[in-house]
């Protein structure tokens, strides 16, 4: 691992909000920023907002996104403008095609490469980053002397962290070789903020304490176990989970409870019509939705219609308005939502959160004593709550740090700087490689039946040798190492293919469980030694990318690579 570099800058890029922080390695704290271009309140990061002009060209971001939006509407020339938001999440179960995830352009139909757009977004906050270090540094940088760390949920399949290094490389934070890959790391969201908890919380940390992270954010809920080792390590001691869990399904509730108080067709001609003051309205949501608390909100919460939907319920369906003065004591300019509807409201996602905490308790073999709650959404009281009621009996403590929005980002940078504090994970997938052992009569399918000649025997096709388990424990520098043999004397290369499934098991790697992962072609130049050639590969699964080197010991070839992904795209 390349240890040469003199800064570790960490991009928290969110569903709803991103930010930076930086660390020097000799520096005992990091740096992030806390104010962001007209941002309504001090917050460290900014809204994770895109402007796309009708060229194609990045108009405005962050908060000023929306800004620029309403100028543009104002003048009526925000027509076929592209307003990009929660774009993160369509990276991972949004729709697809062979170029791989993409959104549809609201004016156009367009579709556009999700990769791109977090591309984009990620070039703006790294040079937003680097400004502030030029400014409050009096040496200069160079590329080599700076460590990116880009979050990912853990929730992300193999296949998603290889497109947000692909996105990473697009944005210009490292470059396509094999050694400006050692620049970047991919943290998973849940272990930085671990590693920030037991900075914080370096008392009640001792050696042996097992810590739950339950990080809840814009998009997803990730969940890890962490037990600390002696020395501040930390070993994961069941694979991570997590689920679409986030404060946007909350957003998501409240606007289907809209539709249905003041009719779809009404709320989909104000979001068309009047996109600036709809998403005031959304604003206006946010500070509701996160003031919330059953204990002390009171009976009824006076939510305001927006002056601009008033006039267009009234225009359109003056009933609604008579609907709603007569429920509600006259009143037609506020809508009044009871405890019961904003709980109802919050419930499906805490429903889910709950489910997915529950279901990380199972797979545990010891208790828990601390639990940690982090991330935007873990600041809702509602939440709050609901956690408390739920599982306050099963752990000792459960603990909200101070600044919970900043937990990531700041554990990204310490992990950086110290990547072995995090000393091993658990696989959540088994992973394999194919080979071709001898066929066994009665047991293999004749249809993998193959005569080797050079061998003389009959050899069997697509067998899945296991390279770690699931739910394994992987040390961060463990190396598997696999060795393969030509089935021909005069053979000149070498393809490996690597293969993954969620079952412990499998025999076949075209089983329906197996998913294809990459491949990786070795030459074999020299055939002097026929079939006594040796091509070694050896594996490093206990890193957040899985990591393959293989030589040929006849030529002295190496090759060492990431798993470039070929499943699904």
């Amino acid at each position: 691992m390349n240890t040469s570099f003199q800064v570790v800058v960490a991009i928290d890029f969110g569903t709803s909000r991103s930010g930076f922080a930086y660390k020097f390695k000799e520096s005992e704290d990091s740096v992030f920023r806390d104010i962001w271009p007209d941002n309504p309140s001090s917050y460290p990061k900014t809204a994770t907002h895109l402007l796309i002009s009708p060229e194609g060209k990045i108009q405005a971001w962050g908060y000023t996104a929306m800004k620029k939006l309403a100028e543009l509407r104002a003048k009526g020339l925000a027509k076929d403008f592209f307003f990009a938001r929660n774009f993160k999440m369509a990276l991972h179960s949004g729709e697809r095609d062979k170029n791989g995830p993409y959104v549809i352009h609201d004016g156009t139909g367009e579709k556009i490469p999700v990769i791109n757009l977090i591309a984009d977004y990620i070039s703006l906050i790294k040079d937003e980053a680097l400004k502030e270090i030029k400014n409050s540094t009096s040496g200069e940088l160079k590329d080599e002397d700076i460590r990116w760390c880009l979050t990912i949920p853990a929730i992300w399949k193999d296949e998603d962290k290889d497109l947000m290094r692909r996105a990473a490389q697009k944005a210009g934070l490292i470059g396509s070789s094999d050694d400006e890959a050692e620049r970047l790391f991919l943290v998973l969201e849940p272990e930085a903020a671990a590693i920030y908890c037991q900075e914080v919380d370096k008392n009640s940390l001792t050696p042996g304490t097992t810590m739950m992270i339950v990080d809840a954010g814009g998009g997803t809920l990730d969940i890890t176990v962490h037990e600390v080792k002696e020395g501040g390590g930390l070993d994961e001691v069941a694979p991570g989970s997590g689920g679409p869990f986030g404060s946007m399904y909350v957003d998501k509730s409240f606007l289907e409870y809209l539709r249905e108080k003041l009719s779809d067709e009404l709320i989909v001609k104000f979001q068309d019509e009047e996109p600036v003051n709809f998403l005031a309205m959304l604003n206006e949501w946010e500070r509701t939705k996160c003031g919330f608390d059953p204990e002390t909100s009171g009976d009824v919460i006076y939510f305001p219609i927006q002056t601009k939907l008033y006039n267009l319920i009234n225009k359109y369906k003056p009933e609604v308005l008579k609907r709603l003065a007569d429920e509600q004591n006259g009143d037609d300019e506020n809508i009044y939502l009871s405890r019961e509807t904003m709980e109802a409201i919050f419930r499906h996602t805490l429903d889910g959160l709950v489910s997915t905490i529950e279901g990380e308790f199972r797979k545990l073999e010891q208790g828990v004593d601390i639990m940690f709650l982090v991330g935007g959404f873990s600041t809702s009281p509602v939440l709050r709550q609901r956690i408390e009621k739920e599982f306050g009996k099963r752990v000792k403590k459960i603990v909200m740090p101070p600044r919970p929005g900043v937990a990531i980002l700041k554990g990204a940078a310490s992990f950086g700087v110290n990547p072995s504090v995090i000393r091993a994970r658990r696989s959540r997938l088994t992973y394999g490689v194919s080979y071709t052992p001898t066929f066994k009569e009665g047991v293999d399918l004749e249809g993998k039946k193959f005569w080797a000649a050079d061998l003389k025997e009959y050899l069997c096709l697509d067998r899945f040798s296991t390279l770690v388990n699931i739910g394994s424990r992987v040390a961060v520098d463990a190396e598997i190492t696999s060795t393969h043999v030509p089935t021909d004397c005069n053979q000149k290369n070498m393809l490996l293919k690597f293969f993954s499934t969620s079952k412990k098991e499998v025999r076949y790697t075209d089983e329906p469980s197996v998913t294809k992962l990459g491949e990786l072609l070795v030459e074999m130049p020299f055939t002097t030694g026929g079939l006594d050639r040796i091509v070694e590969v050896k594996y490093y699964f206990g890193q957040t990318e899985i990591k393959i080197k293989a030589i040929d010991r006849t030529s002295g070839n190496e090759y060492k690579t990431s798993i470039r992904f070929s499943s699904s795209y």
